[in-house]
């Protein structure tokens, strides 16, 4: 199985410290986990609050790391296309790809925090348009011709844009798609791999939801087991089932108070000790002893046909050597447990 680590932060000063030794926390685990064989390291962008607006601009971060890293695949999971310029967005990412030597993995998705437009002064319910339109105009100037592009919302006439991305015809391209069939259908209209939150569902939902990626895929000429679903989800492991419950519970909580004071979809009410237990006994955290985490995972593989995972390390303020700790013993002790299952590249 493809395993990445994924970093969304909270950022609780009394506990992470000053921004710059955090991004230096970041980098140092994104270091670590080449070296114990992660594929991929993922950031998430987001803007305003504390709740993820320490990365709110991931190709400047991905390149810092970049030219601390020389294997790992860097991925965006996922840039809010809607509140981003999609020339801009393009000649961004392009350089990244291109000083990372060809390692951009790029997600894309219209994003769900209204919060976040309301700030910008754009108009959420624009958003299924604008993620399209930018995707088209994106993939447009990476290509070897000029922008040409009259839709609704954008329209661009023979405009070049510089750098292109290294990898060609493009870096492969993910959908983050979570609450309606119209986005897991458009991404299989594209071809595109998947990004999906497995713990946010009651299972026969994500899986009436990746019925139609794959129908969708088939249907434009797509085989689906040449494409990715990746799965995130909050990890923690420990030498004992008890152990790690109790280290990952603080931070779990601090992780989920932040996330309910910015509003989301997910979360109606403060977290409490029960929710993260009732997480926890379902598998919709992983966290427990090696064993544990590895049924959990096989279960995951079983159930939603997940080809690559990518896990939440260092979350709510953990301190670094514990986050250092957890990535150490998930390689050491959990990846080896799992066949590989990587998908064909895009």
């Amino acid at each position: 199985m493809r395993f990445g680590v994924h970093y969304l932060n909270t950022y609780i000063p009394e506990l992470d410290g000053p921004v710059p030794g955090l991004y230096r926390n970041i980098i140092a685990q994104v270091q670590e986990a080449e070296r114990l064989g992660f594929h991929d390291a993922w950031v998430t962008e987001h803007h305003f609050h504390e709740y993820g607006g320490l990365i709110s601009q991931p190709p400047v971060l991905l390149t810092a790391v970049a030219c601390a890293t020389t294997r790992i695949h860097l991925g965006v999971a996922i840039s809010v296309l809607p509140l981003n310029d999609p020339l801009r967005n393009a000649e961004a990412y392009a350089t990244m790809d291109v000083l990372s030597g060809g390692r951009l993995e790029f997600g894309v998705g219209r994003g769900a925090t209204p919060g976040e437009f309301e700030a910008a002064r754009i108009d959420y319910g624009d958003s299924p348009q604008r993620l399209r339109e930018h995707a088209e105009v994106l993939l447009q100037a990476w290509s070897d011709d000029p922008v040409n592009f009259n839709g609704q919302l954008y329209a661009f006439d023979n405009v070049r844009v510089f750098p292109k991305p290294l990898q060609r015809p493009h870096p492969p391209v993910w959908v983050g798609a979570s609450r309606s069939d119209d986005t897991f259908r458009w991404a299989g209209e594209k071809g595109f791999h998947l990004l999906t939150l497995p713990y946010a569902y009651e299972p026969p939902v994500l899986l009436h939801w990746l019925g139609i990626y794959k129908e969708t895929l088939r249907g434009h000429g797509y085989d689906p087991s040449s494409r990715e679903i990746l799965g995130k989800f909050h990890v923690f492991v420990a030498e004992s089932d008890a152990a790690a419950r109790a280290s990952a519970e603080r931070y779990w909580l601090n992780y989920y108070d932040m996330l309910y004071a910015r509003g989301s979809w997910s979360v109606h009410h403060p977290p409490t000790p029960a929710d993260y237990a009732e997480e926890v006994a379902h598998g919709r955290a992983i966290v427990g002893d090696p064993a544990r985490c590895i049924d959990i995972i096989h279960g995951l593989r079983e159930q939603f046909g997940l080809t690559a995972l990518s896990g939440v390390f260092h979350y709510g303020g953990m301190p670094q050597d514990l986050a250092l700790s957890n990535l150490r013993l998930f390689a050491e002790r959990v990846m080896p447990a799992i066949p590989e299952a990587v998908a064909s590249r895009m």
